[in-house]
């Protein structure tokens, strides 16, 4: 916390922020390749996943003024992703001919965190600056991919996914950084369009039977975008983009039965 003499800035009302428009036409693509996936044959599943990504971050300091003793245009700083989802990969033979290559549809939950200090709009009747050091952003995941598995032997599989995710926020937590005196997390909850995540998944995955499998991947992401955030001063029309990111991944596969062809 650091004491400042220019007036605090005024949280301002972004229609922009509140809408969600890409949602309802993902959920209806997903819907149709869902009924589709019901009336094709083979050999379906339901994968739980977990995972953890990491980045390095800049973000620009659009808060301090030119002339603010020790101020730094770009800040630097980390992030963590982490989350769960339940994804269903099925078989389209009139789309796709190749045994080993499914289509994916998921959905679960994500937080994104960041660690970096900055100062930020917090709420208070005290007029100071205050600084946060964390900041979280609880998410939907919605996602869409493609999955590829080769065998490997009897137990062993080879198995690789390319997936895009869309990233909606429900919560977002902004910790003020405690040098004097401990405040509380201030928490919001804006329904944003947070951001979009495109990565590659590569790993192996070991059969515990007939149905279970069990899964070690890694995660490079090869495309992420977050939306700026207001309450940094920042343009909530405008994008940042990790530095460098990479993660991990484990799985747990349901196989289902074989569905009849209809």
């Amino acid at each position: 916390m650091a004491i400042s003499y220019f007036p605090k800035a005024q949280a301002t009302y972004c229609p922009y922020l509140l809408q969600v428009k890409s949602i309802p036409k993902v959920c209806l693509l997903c819907l149709l390749l869902f009924l589709l996936s019901l009336a094709s044959y083979g050999q379906n599943s339901l994968t739980l996943s977990t995972q953890i990504i990491h980045s390095k971050i800049e973000v620009k300091d659009n808060w301090s003024p030119p002339t603010a003793v020790h101020r730094k245009d770009v800040l630097d700083g980390t992030a963590k992703g982490y989350g769960a989802s339940l994804n269903y990969a099925f078989k389209l033979p009139f789309l796709i001919r190749d045994p080993r290559v499914r289509l994916t549809l998921g959905a679960g939950y994500f937080k994104q965190r960041f660690e970096l200090g900055r100062p930020f709009d917090y709420n208070s009747q005290v007029y100071i600056v205050y600084y946060t050091d964390q900041y979280s952003y609880h998410c939907w995941q919605w996602s869409l991919g493609m999955a590829y598995s080769f065998a490997l032997g009897k137990k062993y599989s080879l198995a690789g996914s390319l997936t895009y995710s869309w990233l909606n926020s429900f919560r977002q937590e902004y910790t003020p950084a405690s040098w004097l005196i401990e405040n509380p997390t201030q928490t919001n909850h804006k329904k944003l369009d947070f951001g979009n995540m495109a990565k590659l998944e590569i790993g192996v995955s070991r059969s515990l039977g007939s149905r279970l499998s069990l899964g070690v991947h890694a995660v490079v992401p090869l495309y992420t975008r977050w939306r700026n955030d207001e309450i940094f001063r920042d343009d909530p029309s405008e994008f940042s983009r990790p530095k460098f990111s990479i993660g991990s991944a484990l799985s747990i596969t349901y196989h289902l039965k074989k569905n009849h062809k209809l």
